[in-house]
Parts: structure tokens; C-alpha cells; sequence
């Protein structure tokens, strides 16, 4: 399963890609309850636009799902299109980790962060 995630401040545009490419849900989700999501789809594939506020989605992301983050500025040369919407993103995302085709972003670990006290 692939799931393309359409992140915003308080909630996500998920839509939830099978191998064959057919849409199997779709679903706006709070993002303090994509946890249950991931739980439900544990050991899928997912990806997530870099955003000011992904850090925390991602972790949470990642203790279930394979994460991948996407570079915004290549996805939006990618996706260029007129009818541009939170679903739309969503299958978008979903469809481009399905082929293998999302530009990536660097996402750091937590060991190679820099903490400042």
C-alpha cells in the first residue's frame, strides 16, 4: 500500500494507493490522529511534503509506515496542474511513491541534529 499525505496545520488529506494503482480510501484525518492511521496501515509506504510543521508527523509516521519526504519545490514542477486540491495532492503523492518517483528532501536524524541548551 502506498499512502499520499496532503499535510496542513491541523489536519491531512490522506489517500491510500494499492499495488495496482486504484485508490482504496481516501480520508481527511486531524494530524494528531495519523497515528491510528499508520497503526492501521503498519509496514505500507507513505510520503509527506516537507512542510513547517512535518517533523513531528514524520516521527510519528515512522514507527509504522516506510516515510519518504518530499522536496515542495520539485513536487509542484512535477504535479503542475489546474485542478489543484487537497484529494488531488493527496493521490498525487500517492501515485508518484507508487512509481518511484518522488524528488526527495533531506530529512535529518535525531543524531545528527543540532541541540542548542
Amino acid at each position: 500500500m502506498y499512502l499520499g499525505i496532503d499535510v496542513h496545520k491541523r489536519y491531512a488529506q490522506v489517500a491510500v494507493m494499492d499495488e495496482a494503482g486504484k485508490i482504496v480510501e481516501e480520508v481527511r484525518v486531524e494530524n494528531a490522529n495519523l497515528d491510528d492511521l499508520a497503526q492501521r496501515y503498519a509496514g505500507a509506504q507513505a510520503v509527506l511534503e516537507a512542510t513547517s510543521n512535518y517533523y513531528h508527523i514524520h516521527d510519528t509516521l515512522s514507527e509504522h509506515l516506510d516515510v519518504t519526504v518530499a522536496h515542495p519545490k520539485k513536487i509542484n514542477q512535477i504535479a503542475d496542474t489546474d485542478k489543484k486540491t487537497d484529494r488531488v495532492d493527496a493521490k498525487e503523492l500517492a501515485r508518484m511513491l507508487r512509481l518511484n518517483s518522488v524528488p526527495e528532501s533531506y530529512v535529518p536524524s535525531e543524531e545528527g541534529s543540532v541541540q542548542i541548551s
